[in-house]
């Protein structure tokens, strides 16, 4: 006699990947502001230059969207911000405008993103 198998029935995730990424978003952001703005030598201030350049950005935009998988979540961030660190700051030297400092404006708009995401819970 043949067996029928059925497929596993899956758990369902109660939350998504969303939340902890706008979660990351806003200690990243507030992290990176903290580190650029009082870092008592050059070194501190390039770690939070690196902080602000890879999670921030990413964040207030990725924290809307579920990739589907942790990794992918993740390598979405890292490029979205990655990308917009790139193209703001070639805006800033293509208008002889450079301004580092500037660059916080990111985190300040992926706090606004992020909090607004956690405050008003899963898109519909």
């Amino acid at each position: 006699m043949t067996q029928i198998r059925l497929p596993a029935a899956r758990l369902p995730t109660t939350t998504s990947r969303t939340i902890p990424t706008a979660y990351a978003g806003i200690l990243a952001s507030v992290l990176a502001a903290t580190v650029l703005l009082g870092a008592p030598w050059p070194a501190a201030s390039l770690i939070g230059a690196f902080l602000l350049c890879c999670v921030p950005a990413g964040a207030g935009v990725m924290c809307w969207v579920d990739a589907g998988e942790a990794a992918a979540q993740a390598g979405l961030t890292l490029a979205i911000s990655l990308a917009s660190v790139a193209i703001l700051s070639a805006i800033m030297i293509w208008t002889a405008a450079w301004e580092p400092h500037a660059l916080l404006g990111l985190a300040v708009l992926s706090v606004g993103s992020c909090a607004y995401r956690l405050r008003h819970g899963e898109p519909s």
